[in-house]
């Protein structure tokens, strides 16, 4: 089976975008790393502890930012070029396009990495935890790193905190594979102070439920 994730360490790898760093045969990563992201149909599942720019459209990548008011918690889709799609809370835009994938900002410091894969592998669990080796950020500390139920994709979660110019982030990095072909990684981070806020709760779980892959 296929599985994909990104990280957001340091990651390298064979066939995902990593950000600031290296990149994994799965899906680009998040500032540095990336990552594999599942193994077996997983159940839906929320997941309630991870739950875990340079232009204002993402007019620079030949994507649409269309306005879509719906209950969810979505104000704007945004539409990739590469075919994905992912709904933005109210505050969030697409910020640019990078080696590592698509970076979005949100209010107060948060942020998200989209990479993707087209050969993703089948164990997320274990390519999350080969790609920790490489983890160069400052006061990195690591959360969890386990098989997650979403969607009924392969997914696993790599979840940590760092600190950056004085101030300590946490971040999720969900690796999945939709296909044979097509491997995710939604990273998500905030600062750790805010991660309990039901805000930050709910802007997870809207990236998470309103994201659809390429077909």
């Amino acid at each position: 089976s296929a599985a994909a994730t990104a990280s957001a360490a340091t990651g390298a790898g064979g066939g995902a975008k990593g950000t600031d760093g290296k990149q994994s045969g799965s899906a680009k990563g998040t500032d540095g790393s990336a990552g594999s992201a599942g193994t077996g149909g997983a159940a839906e599942a929320t997941d309630a502890s991870a739950d875990g720019g340079k232009s204002d459209d993402a007019s620079g990548s030949g994507a649409d930012s269309d306005p879509s008011g719906d209950d969810d918690g979505v104000v704007t889709t945004y539409k990739s070029p590469h075919g994905y799609s992912i709904g933005l809370p109210e505050g969030w835009k697409y910020a640019y396009a990078a080696d590592a994938g698509d970076r979005f900002t949100g209010p107060d410091g948060q942020k998200l990495l989209v990479a993707w894969t087209s050969t993703p592998k089948s164990d997320p669990v274990a390519d999350w935890k080969n790609q920790e080796r490489s983890m160069v950020r400052p006061h990195y500390k690591v959360i969890r790193i386990e098989k997650v139920g979403y969607r009924g994709w392969n997914a696993a979660d790599w979840e940590f905190t760092y600190t950056d110019g004085g101030t300590t982030y946490r971040s999720v990095d969900r690796g999945f594979v939709t296909d044979s072909t097509h491997g995710y990684a939604l990273m998500y981070t905030a600062k750790a102070d805010d991660w309990g806020d039901d805000l930050r709760r709910d802007t997870w779980q809207t990236l998470t439920k309103s994201f659809e892959p390429a077909k």
